[in-house]
């Protein structure tokens, strides 16, 4: 792979936590995905996406997390006492 040229690889698509359509057609996501960044070990990523009317998926901010600490975001969110939407 040439310097400084950026692949990712979509490993597994686990869920879309939230969606919302612009009024151009675009589709605004925040998936949570196994992803492999430049050929390297996978993580897991929850992150904000793109999907054009063309097909296109453009990244959007986003955080990684690798094995360890998915496990503890999971514990984390596990014990938190049920969260009440606000009105």
């Amino acid at each position: 792979m040439p310097r400084g040229e950026f692949k990712y690889d979509i490993l597994q698509l686990f869920d879309t936590i939230s969606e919302n359509e612009s009024s151009t057609g675009n589709m605004y996501v925040k998936e949570v995905n196994l992803i492999s960044y430049n050929e390297g070990n996978p993580v897991y990523d929850i992150r904000n996406w793109t999907l054009m009317k063309n097909g296109e998926r453009r990244m959007g901010k986003g955080i990684t997390l690798n094995l360890e600490e998915m496990k503890a975001l999971k514990n984390i969110l596990n014990e938190m006492e049920d969260l009440e939407e606000e009105e």
